[in-house]
């Protein structure tokens, strides 16, 4: 006789609660994703290096633009409430999260979490329009953007891959240019 088992979803609420009674603390390296809480990657050093220095350059160029969050919650729904590396988000957003109306950007940088990236949070990015979601890939030395979501399809019209040398702007700020090689 075979064992059925069941996945029980949590709501952004009571992922909250789980961390007001000290069963998961703010170190606890987790995000929600539909509805379950997701283990993620340790950092390493490059890593840590690309963020960084990508928080820089956005942070030196944003010209009262836009504010950006490094490893921060992006509230999606109640269901999901994922910690992208970085967003570029509405400047008006204050004591709050930022939701994805509010969100001109969002960057994962993936070495260990490239496939987890690529299939479980491009789709729920996709669902919420989050209008353009860049991954860093560190194991091919890319930058692919995602661009113009397909809520239907959990997916974007328009993705792109762009070797180290050549330079990325976000849609909404073009004169903004990032070289991956620049980041390294």
């Amino acid at each position: 006789m075979a064992v059925q088992t069941e996945t029980r979803k949590f709501k952004v609420a009571e992922f909250y609660k789980l961390g007001e009674v000290g069963i998961l603390s703010e170190d606890d390296p987790v995000e929600l994703l539909d509805g379950q809480i997701m283990l993620m990657a340790p950092i390493g050093e490059n890593h840590r290096t690309v963020v960084d220095a990508l928080a820089e350059i956005l942070t030196d160029q944003r010209k009262a633009r836009y504010r950006v969050g490094v490893q921060n919650p992006l509230r999606i729904d109640d269901a999901n409430e994922p910690q992208p590396d970085l967003v570029l988000y509405n400047r008006e957003v204050i004591a709050r999260h930022p939701t994805p109306a509010e969100t001109f950007l969002v960057v994962e940088v993936a070495d260990a979490s490239l496939s987890y990236d690529q299939q479980l949070k491009i789709p729920v990015y996709a669902v919420a329009g989050i209008k353009e979601v860049w991954i860093v890939d560190l194991i091919r030395n890319r930058i692919h953007t995602h661009r113009d979501p397909v809520p239907a399809n959990r997916t974007y019209a328009a993705v792109s891959s762009f070797d180290r040398l050549t330079p990325v702007s976000p849609r909404e700020f073009p004169d903004i240019q990032i070289r991956l090689v620049e980041l390294l």
